[in-house]
């Protein structure tokens, strides 16, 4: 998949997390960086999210490192990893970022 193929994932990803669609945002991460979010999010209570920003990538081998920030009553930014998995492309890793 090309690179713009990569950003309408991790745009459709993003408004998953905005609708709160849990089927989508499920079969877009892999187990364990969903439950590890979830930790360090404290405990994987849902959020108010208002808006999103995609604020940047690098290319890592054959994944894909996104940066992505979402804003509500609280806002933090996650840098998930993009690999193929079979035929599909998944978040295989993922990070709350400090935005400070």
């Amino acid at each position: 998949m090309d690179e713009r193929g990569i950003e309408d994932l991790v745009e459709r990803h993003a408004k998953a997390i905005l609708s709160m669609d849990i089927p989508q945002i499920t079969s877009d991460l892999m187990p364990e960086p969903l439950q590890k979010l979830q930790e360090q999010a404290g405990g994987g209570m849902a959020m108010q999210i208002d808006s999103y920003e995609v604020l940047g990538h690098e290319i890592d081998g054959d994944d894909y490192l996104y940066d992505v920030r979402y804003a509500g009553k609280e806002s933090f930014t996650v840098r998930a990893r993009w690999s193929r998995v079979g035929d599909a492309w998944r978040i295989v890793d993922a990070d709350l970022v400090n935005d400070e």
